[in-house]
């Protein structure tokens, strides 16, 4: 993973900005540098807009400086610290799969001694550079103070360091003539980024409002960020404003760090994993309706369903992230590299996937279940816990209710004969060609104990939940399925199970890992799981509202 890097000529000095993290990347930098330098050397000032390895490993390379006399790091006050220390955490090396050296940087920006007043300092560095600056702090209205640093580079050429921080406590702009070079203000608030190690959410929204009065009182024309490409200033004044709204809602927002990766990058595996399965229910669904529409002459209707979503593209999407997942699990690659990677294909299902297109078309509960999977990880990779709505309840209710949902057709079987127009002939049809009924397959028996406790759950979710095991046990080849209720000490359980000759486990570890965080979130726990042959068996645990986990 590398940052965009910048490099400044000017009469009296060359500035690098942000070296990067890969090896070719400076081997370039430094070849452009070093003809600038043999055409008229000059002192080279390297400047980090903050200390992530992403943009800062490559000084760990001991070739950086070589073959320019006079050479220094400048860093904001808090990195240059980070940096001295070593502070694998500010630098997020372990996210990153990087380790970064301890480093002296001989330029410390906006310290604390300088922002005292304004000041004008001429120093004259070990390596013999002089380096000049002036520092101001400004109030800006709203009780902002916007501090920063005027460095002299020759000719009348100026850089101008603003602090902004947010996306750290280090991290800085830097303006050079129109331009101003952004970091990673951008993108400090994005899913996977928001709530990073130094992190603030308070800060981030102050340096977007300074950010744009720096972009209004210096005629910023052109804005360069740390990732992408250069954007104009009226697209970024409108990114800031959208960014700073959606930066107010990032409250009680996870630490995003190592361990964080780790268990997103485990949920990834599960929620994909799932996804691909339901989303290939439902367009394989949709390649049957079309198939037997067209079949029946109406080509017109074959169309519009095939058409609901792009079935190609859905399984481009999961084919692509089946060889990340593999590679992950095979070869180690990053947990953020894949929890990043994940986030966007959600992101396109979620645009390609909206549930008033397929309403009357598939069950609500898969719907449902589909939206909700989507929502859940998306909102899990914002940094934020999927939301519950736990009430005290009557599981038999639950449990029955669930029951009669799985086992009713979610049609008229007179709605085909008695529709009075095109329109309603057309979609009873499609809802009756959609439908599998499982129910027909198993024969299903409940068996709920009387005067059960209320129990603690969601259960709009564990309704769905049940249907969901339900119909893993009928794909499975189970013949009986039985489900009861009971009590167990401060608890309720409920145990589902099914059976039959050719049963195929339906609860691996795979899928039990999956279940295990759906039953979680349902406001359960998973008691157990067990396969035998010919037998399978899930059993969930509620408890009562004082007993609640």
């Amino acid at each position: 993973m590398s940052s965009n890097s910048y490099i400044v000529s000017s009469e009296d000095k060359l500035a690098l900005i942000d070296p990067g993290g890969l090896d070719d990347q400076t081997d370039r930098l430094l070849e452009v540098l070093s003809g600038l330098y043999d055409r008229r050397p000059r002192p080279l000032v390297v400047y980090l807009t903050h200390i992530h390895a992403d943009h800062s490993f490559q000084l760990n390379r001991r070739d950086l400086f070589e073959g320019f006399d006079q050479a220094a790091l400048a860093v904001q006050e808090d990195g240059a610290l980070a940096l001295e220390r070593g502070d694998q955490r500010m630098a997020l090396t372990q996210i990153l799969g990087k380790r970064i050296e301890p480093i002296t940087p001989e330029i410390r920006l906006l310290s604390p001694e300088d922002l005292k007043d304004r000041v004008q300092r001429n120093l004259t560095l070990d390596c013999g550079m002089e380096f000049n600056y002036e520092t101001m702090s400004r109030n800006i209205g709203d009780g902002l103070t916007l501090n920063s640093q005027t460095v002299e580079m020759g000719g009348g050429d100026l850089l101008e360091v603003f602090h902004l921080p947010g996306h750290s406590p280090d991290s800085v702009a830097i303006r050079v003539g129109d331009l101003l070079i952004l970091g990673d203000l951008l993108f400090a608030s994005n899913p996977g980024i928001a709530g990073i190690p130094g992190w603030s959410r308070d800060d981030q929204m102050g340096s977007i409002r300074k950010a744009l009065w720096i972009l209004e009182e210096r005629n910023i024309r052109i804005c360069c960020p740390g990732h992408g490409k250069p954007m104009d200033v009226e697209t970024v004044k409108r990114t800031l404003l959208r960014l700073h709204k959606y930066t107010d809602s990032l409250n009680e927002i996870a630490v995003i760090d190592h361990d964080w990766a780790r268990s997103a990058a485990d949920y990834s595996h599960e929620a994909l994993r799932e996804m691909e399965r339901l989303f290939t229910i439902i367009t394989g669904r949709l390649v049957l309706v079309s198939s037997l529409l067209e079949d029946l002459d109406e080509e017109d209707a074959a169309r519009d369903t095939e058409a609901l979503v792009d079935a190609a593209a859905v399984d481009g999407l999961f084919a692509c992230m089946d060889g990340h997942l593999h590679r992950h699990r095979a070869e180690g690659t990053l947990d953020m590299e894949l929890v990043h990677r994940a986030g966007g294909v959600v992101g396109k299902l979620e645009r390609m996937f909206e549930r008033k297109r397929f309403e009357g078309l598939f069950e609500d509960h898969l719907l449902r279940r589909a939206e909700r999977l989507l929502n859940d990880y998306t909102v899990t990779y914002r940094g934020f816990q999927p939301y519950q709505n736990l009430i005290p309840v009557d599981i038999n209710m639950v449990v029955e209710a669930s029951l009669v949902v799985f086992s009713r057709k979610p049609y008229d079987e007179k709605a085909i004969l008695e529709a009075e127009t095109e329109e309603e002939y057309l979609r009873a049809l499609k809802a009756r060609i959609s439908h599998v009924n499982l129910s027909e397959r198993a024969d299903l028996v409940f068996e709920g104990d009387e005067d059960l406790p209320e129990v603690l759950m969601d259960t709009e979710r564990f309704s769905d939940l049940v249907i969901d095991i339900l119909e893993r046990l009928v794909a499975a080849r189970a013949e009986k399925i039985a489900v009861k209720t009971f009590k167990s000490g401060n608890s309720v359980s409920a145990k589902i199970s099914g059976e039959g000759p050719k049963l195929i486990n339906p609860f691996r570890a795979a899928e039990m890992k999956y279940l295990q965080r759906s039953i979680s979130i349902c406001g359960g726990i998973l008691v157990e799981g067990l396969e035998e042959r010919g037998a399978a068996m899930i059993s969930v645990r509620f408890f009562q509202e004082e007993k609640a986990p």
